[in-house]
């Protein structure tokens, strides 16, 4: 009798958690359940406040098409768990203050104007958060798909002196896209990292070699990840280990980094985490 009620409670319970991961409205704060990459990602952040869905922004004109916003568009708040994130994370680096951010409407916002713009990216200390929601797409020209939240730096270099980007990755929603993008803007994109919807990170190379996961299953875990570039070369670092190298001709432009997520349009909700991002 009592190994039969421990299995219907058991079975219920399930039930009861299938049912809130269907059920639960933008907004709500994180619940304990696993994600789709199989880690768990609670206790990582708190959220007050709701998110409208994309299309009833569209609806509602409170997101313009066919230009770039000035206007903004706010979102709930994300408080990150720094005594649960310090667990994987050792940092002492401040955000930087030069570097500008790109969204879905607008190609080129201020650091003043940061503010305006909390649906999809907040500082919460040393980490930047980066959100995307489910169907939303580039909407400020008529190229398609093109989701996107990225930061910027605004040192950008020609062929010649090497540069660097470092920082420390948290997977809280994963969602296929590039996360991070040595970016010139005459040739485009040299390398990307990415991730997919189990969590993985791909080492992407424009050019010459064939993609490469370098690690598994890391929603909920923390990656450190240093990028290396002189406006041709380039290396890439995870965890202080060398996982890739190569080249990319750029014989005109300027090349920077480039960090959150770009996608075409977004399946579902996506969210990460950076801290203690640098560059020089």
């Amino acid at each position: 009798m009592i190994l039969n009620l421990t299995l219907l409670m058991t079975t219920l319970m399930s039930f009861a958690m299938v049912y809130a991961e269907a059920a639960e409205p933008h907004g709500a704060p994180p619940v304990a359940k696993p994600d789709r990459s199989g880690g768990d990602v609670a206790g990582l952040y708190t959220q007050t406040g709701s998110d409208p869905s994309f299309q009833s922004l569209l609806d509602g004109g409170t997101i313009p098409v066919g230009q770039n916003s000035n206007n903004g568009v706010q979102g709930s708040k994300i408080t990150v768990n720094k005594a649960s994130l310090k667990q994987f994370v050792e940092s002492n680096h401040p955000i930087p203050q030069d570097i500008g951010i790109h969204t879905l409407c607008n190609s080129v916002i201020q650091r003043k104007d940061f503010p305006k713009w909390t649906r999809w990216y907040q500082e919460d200390g040393d980490t930047q958060v980066f959100r995307l929601f489910k169907g939303e797409h580039n909407v400020r020209n008529s190229r398609p798909d093109a989701g996107r939240v990225e930061a910027f730096s605004m040192l950008s270099w020609e062929r010649g002196y090497w540069h660097e980007w470092e920082g420390t990755y948290t997977i809280v929603k994963p969602h296929p896209c590039a996360m991070f993008q040595v970016m010139n803007n005459k040739n485009e994109w040299a390398v990307h990292i990415d991730m997919n919807d189990e969590g993985d990170v791909i080492l992407n190379h424009r050019r010459g070699q064939e993609d490469k996961i370098i690690a598994e299953k890391m929603t909920g875990k923390s990656f450190h990840l240093k990028v290396r570039d002189n406006g041709h070369n380039y290396e890439v670092y995870l965890n202080g280990n060398k996982v890739g190298e190569g080249y990319y001709e750029r014989p005109e432009g300027k090349t920077n980094f480039r960090w959150g997520m770009y996608d075409k349009t977004l399946k579902h909700d996506a969210m990460i985490f950076v801290t203690g991002a640098r560059f020089k």
